[in-house]
């Protein structure tokens, strides 16, 4: 380099010993390719973009912990709670074969006073002197005390005789012909029906009334005349 160059700054670009990346001295005001513009640019964006994305990322790790926590304490929970459900379902269950096994026990013991009563009417029959009366009074008063016992707990019996025949309470075993009340009457009854509360425990067993046959009829006036002839 000659001295006339010695007081001058050299231009990097005309100095092949100066490299304007690595030296300093060189001003950053100084041209730049448009090339390495946009790979620092690319590379300033990256960079955020990695740093949002790990904040992201951090993120939905925390989230996705807690939410691990929250399964694994509801899946406990669901656990409990139908472990509670299942004891409660075996206890309803034994509860309920228990009920019905001794749903019946309170009646059971009013019928036994009833069976008490009935043995000593009989013990008093065969003692007494006039056994049939002694009988009749003492069975009297068991069939009363067994049939208080029965509407205690529900079971009653309901009226037939004389009631319009109706196949949701009475059965029909027979059809007796009369004139005397309308037909498909009650006329007869052969065995109470009860019912216990408001459901029919048994229906009656009766006879139903129907119209007398017309030829029965013409066969009752005939003997009607021939006996007004005779006389």
């Amino acid at each position: 380099m000659t001295k006339k160059n010695k007081g001058k700054e050299m231009d990097p670009e005309l100095d092949p010993e100066v490299d304007p990346a690595v030296d300093p001295e060189v001003s950053p005001d100084q041209d730049v390719s448009e090339e390495a513009l946009k790979e620092m640019a690319q590379a300033a964006e990256l960079e955020a973009a990695a740093g949002s994305l790990a904040q992201e990322f951090e993120k939905l790790a925390a989230e996705l912990e807690q939410k691990t926590r929250e399964a694994e304490e509801a899946g406990d929970k669901y656990r409990r709670t139908y472990a509670d459900f299942e004891n409660y379902r075996k206890r309803m269950q034994r509860d309920q074969v228990e009920f019905r096994k001794y749903a019946n026990e309170q009646m059971a013991l009013e019928l036994l006073t009833v069976l008490d009563h009935l043995g000593l009417a009989l013990k008093h029959a065969n003692e007494g002197g006039n056994s049939g009366d002694v009988l009749q009074q003492g069975v009297e008063m068991v069939y009363k005390q067994f049939r208080d016992v029965l509407e205690k707990f529900g079971i009653t019996p309901f009226k037939a005789e004389g009631e319009t025949f109706d196949p949701a309470l009475h059965e029909a075993m027979m059809q007796v012909e009369t004139g005397d009340v309308p037909e498909n009457t009650v006329v007869q009854v052969f065995q109470d029906g009860y019912q216990y509360h408001e459901k029919i425990l048994r229906h009656a067993k009766v006879g139903v009334s129907k119209k007398p046959s017309t030829s029965g009829g013409d066969a009752a006036a005939a003997r009607e005349e021939d006996g007004k002839e005779g006389q």
